[in-house]
Formats: structure tokens, sequence, C-alpha cells
């Protein structure tokens, strides 16, 4: 399942704001994060921390983190100091979910089918 950007922007401003459970968030507001979304996602492609194509569909466990980092951007506009701190670890949890599995540790080979054998390798020339 995934997350919706009005989603990540309600649960943004709701981190700001510390709204109650069903209050809406002013419209002002709501269009001013929503703004700050794409360029927040391009600016977390470009430094290799985590890529989100689709600001409509976030996959969940990448929503919690998202939240948190963009509170820290744009917290500024509504009185909140930067907290670069928080900034930096959202970004590492945010990295953690982009990766892929630990990996076996093994080294990779070639399947020995697939070599291509150069006609002086046959006699020991290379």
């Amino acid at each position: 399942m995934s997350q919706t950007k009005a989603d990540l922007v309600r649960e943004v401003l709701g981190e700001l704001f510390s709204l109650a459970s069903g209050q809406a968030p002013n419209a002002e507001d709501t269009a001013w994060v929503e703004q700050r979304i794409e360029p927040a996602l391009a600016l977390l492609a470009r430094k290799n921390v985590i890529y989100i194509a689709d600001a409509g569909a976030i996959a969940d466990e990448a929503f919690d983190p998202l939240v948190a980092y963009l509170a820290q951007v744009c917290g500024p506009k509504f009185g909140r100091p930067r907290d670069f701190a928080a900034r930096q670890a959202a970004e590492e949890e945010l990295r953690l979910v982009q990766r892929i599995g630990t990996g076996t540790g093994a080294l990779l080979t070639v399947d020995p089918g697939l070599r291509r054998r150069h006609p002086r390798s046959l006699t020991g020339q290379i």
C-alpha cells in the first residue's frame, strides 16, 4: 500500500502545527507545503538519498522519514528553527529504506559458458 501527496501534506502540517485529529489545515499552508514536495524529492534523488518517482504513491516505509524530512525543510516558513541534526537523521533513515537487501557477501563470478575465448588465451599467451 502507498500514501498519497495529500497524506504527506497533511502529516507534514500536522508535524509543524500539532493539528488535532480531524482538524483541517489552512489552504494557503497546504498549497505552500505541496509546492515544496517536488523540489525536496528532486534534491533527495540528486543527493542519492532516495528516489521517489511519484509523489502521489509514496511507499509506506518511506512515508514517516519523508514527513520528518519535509517538516525540517518547511519548518522555517512556519517559525520553527532549522534542526540540521533532525534533517540529517531523516535523510539517513531514507537511505536505509532505499537499500535493497544486504547481499550474500559472496564474490560475483561469470558463468563459464558466457566467457568469450580469445585464440591467444588457449596457448597461455595474452
